[in-house]
């Protein structure tokens, strides 16, 4: 293999790849990228066996061939190396010299046949979506999926295809038995992307996907019951989907609240995101003292010290002779679904303390996030 590539190039093609490979795996070959220079270019693929990646760099290829390389060693030292371009010289035994200018390295890699095979996709099997949609939906949702290692099905996001008034809508939700957050998207009629019941991406995998699709307008979209796979401009990304029950999430969101109210979204984020700053491990709970005009944040960390905020809110619904309401919430839980919210104001809903709140942005009521509250000694 003879190749002479762009730097920058070469350095943005590997670090895509950083994301899927495995790093701490038993098998040595699944922290490595396949290069494969030909036609024109080096073509990178990684996978950890249950997401793939493929793609493409274009490079003067003046000897076609393929290695396998240290994906994280090979990022950092390219990404140092001075000058514009970069030679990359196979010398046989599964070794690969990289010179740029006045600087010399060599890298043992392994055999291009130990690589696993990365999973193809039929163009004709592709359905066109808005990659800005679906980049939004997971953003959205992902970080409300459970980082508990014993609960698998709660470390994905479910999608679904569902029909609202006779309108088509993707769905995905996501929890992690705390909170549950939700986002519905309109689907053009003649879309015809379909599957029977929904499925679960790993939490992983959602994050390739989105970061895959940051830029593009638009991908094509495969989905099987076991993989979901994506193809845009030369990057390719496969997903196997989970194999387990997604909880009944339709039976825990309520039918309705007592109390509806709503406020400046930006101003409750800054009082939350303060009142991060004092959290710890053991401490993390807000306690929200609600009434029909103004709500009061109290926190308390005897290892930090303690603060209370207010700021005024508008009751929409809901008996005022029954307010103050007293709740408390983990103050992150409420961060985050706030941070990917966009309208200027938010509707906060609540029944009787004890019972999950819902979150939700005055100009999008189509995404929502559910926070179960704590108890308070």
């Amino acid at each position: 293999m003879q190749v002479r590539v762009e730097r920058e190039l070469l350095v943005k093609a590997v670090h895509r790849t950083l994301g899927v490979v495995d790093r701490r795996g038993m098998m040595p070959i699944l922290s490595h990228v396949l290069m494969q220079a030909e036609n024109g270019g080096i073509t990178i693929s990684a996978t950890d066996l249950e997401l793939s990646y493929r793609g493409f760099c274009p490079a003067e290829v003046q000897e076609p061939g393929a290695l396998a390389l240290p994906a994280h060693y090979l990022h950092n030292l390219v990404k140092g190396l001075p000058g514009i371009m970069v030679d990359l010289n196979g010398t046989g035994n599964s070794k690969l010299q990289v010179q740029a200018d006045e600087s010399y390295y060599r890298f043992v890699g392994l055999p291009p046949d130990q690589f696993p095979p990365v999973p193809e996709v039929a163009d004709e099997s592709l359905v066109e979506m808005e990659a800005p949609m679906l980049k939004e939906m997971i953003d959205k949702t992902v970080f409300s999926t459970s980082g508990d290692d014993y609960q698998y099905a709660l470390q994905s996001i479910y999608l679904e295809r569902v029909e609202k008034e006779e309108t088509p809508y993707l769905r995905m939700v996501s929890t992690d038995g705390h909170r549950l957050t939700m986002i519905d998207r309109p689907l053009p009629q003649d879309n015809d992307i379909t599957f029977e019941k929904g499925v679960l991406i790993p939490r992983k995998g959602a994050l390739e996907l989105a970061r895959t699709l940051d830029g593009e307008a638009t991908v094509g979209l495969s989905l099987t019951d076991k993989e979901l796979a994506m193809k845009a401009n030369g990057k390719f990304l496969a997903v196997r989907l989970l194999d387990r029950k997604f909880p009944e999430y339709q039976r825990i969101i309520p039918e309705g609240f007592e109390y509806g109210f709503t406020l400046e979204r930006k101003a409750f984020m800054e009082i939350l995101r303060r009142i991060s700053l004092l959290s710890s491990d053991r401490f993390k709970g807000v306690v929200l003292e609600i009434g029909p005009e103004s709500l009061e944040a109290t926190f308390a960390n005897p290892d930090v010290g303690e603060g209370r905020e207010s700021l005024p809110l508008t009751l929409v619904w809901g008996d005022a002779a029954q307010l103050p309401l007293k709740v408390g919430f983990n103050a992150q839980y409420l961060l985050e679904p706030l941070n990917a919210m966009k309208s200027e104001k938010v509707i906060l809903e609540i029944n009787e303390p004890g019972r999950p709140c819902r979150l939700r942005g005055e100009g999008d009521l189509d995404y929502f996030s559910m926070v179960m509250p704590m108890e308070l000694s």
